[in-house]
C-alpha cells in the first residue's frame, strides 16, 4: 500500500466532502467509517447557500437542490403570536438561501459523486491507533477481514464529536455542556406542511422549532427542561411530543406517525488547533456547538473544502507544508464565531424570567421589522458573511473595490455569451480559475495555480465586458481591465488591473 494515499476517518458529510475535494485534484484517498453504512436518518436538515457555492465548482448545486426544498421563510412566534419573519431568497435563477434536505440525501449525493472518482466508503472499518512520522502516518485499522497496519501520507479526522483521531492525539476539547434536555422527533402530522418554511415558537415552557423534512414529514426540536438528578437519557414518548405541540404552538397539528425520537444534550466545544503535523481535523471532531441556525454540518463541510485544496496543492508540489497551517488560521476563527453566535441565540431562546422574556420578545419584534437587521441575520445563517481578508494567503487587491482578496467569489447573475447565468458557473469544473477582462485578457498567464509551475491546472475565463458585465464591474467598483484569481474553494485570492497579481500572489506563498 502506497504512503501517497490519504486516509480519511469518518464518512459523514464532512469526510465525504474532503474525499471529493481531494479527488478533484487527483489525490488518492481511502475513506473509512465504523458505521454499518450511510445514515438513513434526516439528522442535519439545512445546506446553506455558502456551502452550495463552495461545492458548486466540483459538484453542481442542482445535484443537491433536486433532492430538497428551497427555504423561503423562517417564522418566529412567541406566546402564540407572530413576532416576525426572515424572508429568504426565492429567485428561481439563483441558489436558495438555504436548502431543506435530509442529511441522508446530502450524503447520498456526496457518495454518488465520490463513486465517479472511483472512491467507495469502507464501512465497518475502525481506526484503532496511529503514530506520526515526519513523512507519513502509520495507522492500525480493524476491518471486517481483520486487523491491518498501513502507512499513509496524511490522516484527516472527520469522525465526529467522539473523534478517535482527537482522542489519540490526546487533545483537550474545552467548552461546556448545557444542563438541559433537548428532545427531537421526526413525525408525520394530519395537515399539509409548507415545505419552504421553518418555524420557531417561544413560550414560558421553552422553545420548540419545526422544520419540514420532505415527504410530508416534520422535524421537531424542543427544550425539554432541566436535566433530572439521574441525568439519564430517555427517548421522548409520542404523548410528550404531542403535548409540546399542543402547549407551545397554535398549529393544532396532530401526530399520525413518528419515525425517529431522541434526547440529546448541547455541547459547545472547540479544540485549540486543527492542524497537527500530518494529521488534521474538521467538523465535529474539531468543534461542536448549539444546533441553533443549523450551522454545524455546513461549517464542517466548509472546513473540508478549505483544508482539502491546501493539502492537495502541497502534495502536488505547488506549495510548502506551511500552506496547511493557514487552514487553522482561516477556519478556527470561523468555528469560534459560530460557537459564540449559536450559543447566544440558544440561550436567548431559553430565558425563563418573565420580564426578561417579555423584553426579549419586544426587541425581537422590532428587530425583525428592520430590513438591515433581517439582511444581517440572513447573511449569518447562510454563512455568506464569512471573509478571510486578514489571511496570509491574500494577494494584492484594488483599493476601493467591493471585491477584495479573502472574500467569497461574488455570486450574482451575469450575461455571458448571450446567456444569463450565475457568475459561479465560471468556476465549474476547474481546479482553479483566473477571470480576466479588457486588456488583461491579452496577457500571458501562468498555466498552474501554485509555485514553481507546479500545482493545479489554472483555467482562464475571459469576460465579455459589454452588457451585464459592464454593469457588474461598475457595481463592484472594478476597472475596465482586470483579473480575479479564485481559489478552489471559491474564495478570491487576488484582484488587480493587471495579471501580474497572479504571480505576485504565488510569490507571497513562498514565504509562508
Amino acid at each position: 500500500m502506497s504512503a501517497s494515499r490519504i486516509l480519511i476517518c469518518g464518512a459523514g458529510p464532512v469526510g465525504l466532502t474532503v474525499a471529493n475535494s481531494l479527488a478533484r485534484h487527483g489525490i488518492p484517498v481511502r475513506i473509512i467509517d465504523a458505521g454499518e453504512g450511510p445514515t438513513d436518518l434526516s439528522k442535519a436538515l439545512v445546506v446553506w447557500r455558502r456551502t452550495l457555492q463552495v461545492l458548486d465548482s466540483q459538484i453542481p448545486a442542482v445535484a443537491f437542490i433536486e433532492h430538497g426544498h428551497p427555504l423561503k421563510q423562517a417564522a418566529i412566534w412567541a406566546n402564540g403570536k407572530p413576532l416576525g419573519a426572515i424572508e429568504m431568497n426565492d429567485d428561481p435563477f439563483d441558489f436558495p438561501t438555504g436548502l431543506l434536505i435530509p442529511q441522508s440525501e446530502t450524503e447520498a449525493v456526496l457518495i454518488e459523486h465520490a463513486a465517479k472518482h472511483g472512491i467507495e466508503v469502507e464501512w465497518q472499518t475502525r481506526l484503532l491507533d496511529f503514530t506520526t512520522q515526519k513523512d507519513k502516518v502509520t495507522c492500525q485499522l480493524e476491518t471486517p477481514q481483520g486487523k491491518e497496519e498501513q502507512a499513509y501520507a496524511r490522516l484527516i479526522g472527520c469522525d465526529g464529536a467522539h473523534s478517535v483521531v482527537r482522542h489519540t492525539l490526546n487533545l483537550a476539547f474545552p467548552g461546556e455542556a448545557m444542563d438541559r434536555r433537548w428532545l427531537l422527533a421526526d413525525i408525520e402530522i394530519d395537515q399539509e406542511i409548507d415545505p419552504h418554511q421553518i418555524r420557531a415558537d417561544q413560550s414560558p415552557d421553552g422553545l420548540i422549532a419545526m422544520f419540514p423534512i420532505g415527504k410530508g414529514r416534520l422535524r421537531i426540536i424542543a427544550d425539554g427542561g432541566p436535566e433530572d438528578e439521574s441525568n439519564e437519557r430517555a427517548e421522548p414518548t409520542d404523548e410528550e411530543i404531542q403535548a409540546l405541540l399542543d402547549d407551545r404552538t397554535t398549529t393544532g397539528w396532530k401526530i399520525t406517525a413518528n419515525h425517529w425520537k431522541s434526547e440529546f444534550r448541547v455541547n459547545e466545544r472547540q479544540i485549540e488547533n486543527y492542524v497537527h503535523g500530518r494529521v488534521t481535523l474538521a467538523g465535529d471532531a474539531a468543534h461542536v456547538h448549539s444546533p441553533a441556525g443549523g450551522q454545524g454540518m455546513n461549517t464542517g463541510m466548509q472546513d473540508a473544502t478549505n483544508m482539502a485544496w491546501k493539502i492537495a496543492l502541497v502534495e502536488k508540489g505547488g506549495a510548502s507544508e506551511n500552506l496547511i497551517t493557514t487552514y487553522q488560521e482561516e477556519r478556527h476563527s470561523v468555528g469560534e464565531k459560530v460557537l459564540k453566535m449559536t450559543g447566544r441565540g440558544l440561550r436567548a431562546a431559553m430565558i425563563s424570567n418573565p420580564f426578561v422574556r417579555h423584553l426579549r420578545d419586544a426587541v425581537m419584534h422590532i428587530a425583525l421589522s428592520i430590513p438591515a437587521i433581517r439582511k444581517q441575520l440572513t447573511e449569518f445563517l447562510s454563512e455568506e458573511n464569512i471573509t478571510t481578508r486578514n489571511s496570509r494567503l491574500c494577494g494584492p487587491g484594488i483599493r476601493g473595490a467591493a471585491i477584495q482578496p479573502g472574500d467569497a467569489f461574488p455570486h450574482v447573475l451575469i450575461e455571458q455569451q448571450g446567456q444569463r447565468q450565475l457568475s459561479t458557473n465560471l468556476l465549474r469544473g476547474n481546479e482553479a480559475t483566473v477571470i480576466v477582462w479588457g486588456k488583461a485578457a491579452e496577457r500571458v498567464l501562468p498555466t498552474h495555480f501554485g509555485v514553481d509551475g507546479c500545482g493545479f491546472a489554472l483555467t482562464k475565463k475571459i469576460l465579455d465586458t459589454t452588457g451585464d458585465i459592464a454593469s457588474l464591474l461598475e457595481k463592484f467598483r472594478l476597472q475596465a481591465d482586470g483579473c480575479i484569481l479564485v481559489r478552489p474553494d471559491a474564495v478570491v485570492a487576488a484582484v488587480g488591473e493587471d495579471t501580474n497579481v497572479v504571480e505576485e500572489t504565488f510569490n507571497r506563498w513562498r514565504s509562508l
